[in-house]
């Protein structure tokens, strides 16, 4: 986990806890890559992951997400990415 600047490892059985609006990004550190579970509170999370399931083919191409198609999305929801 990428945030404050930093790279975090959580090892088996860890967990974060993020408060709303840090900036911060999940990066695979083993493989296989590890199994995670996100709660995400209030609710709405699982709405912009519909919309961005459904606009998959706009928001990627070669694996890579686009950050303009991604925060066109995300803009709905008041989330905003960062290359």
């Amino acid at each position: 986990m990428e945030f404050d600047g930093r790279i975090h490892t959580a090892t088996r059985g860890q967990f974060v806890l993020l408060p709303h609006g840090v900036p911060h990004a999940l990066r695979p550190g083993s493989m296989p890559p590890p199994r995670v579970l996100q709660i995400s509170s209030p609710g709405g999370w699982e709405c912009f992951v519909e919309d961005l399931i459904e606009a998959r083919a706009q928001v990627s191409s070669g694996g890579r997400l686009d950050p303009a198609a991604l925060n066109a999305i995300a803009a709905k929801y008041r989330i905003t990415y960062e290359e």
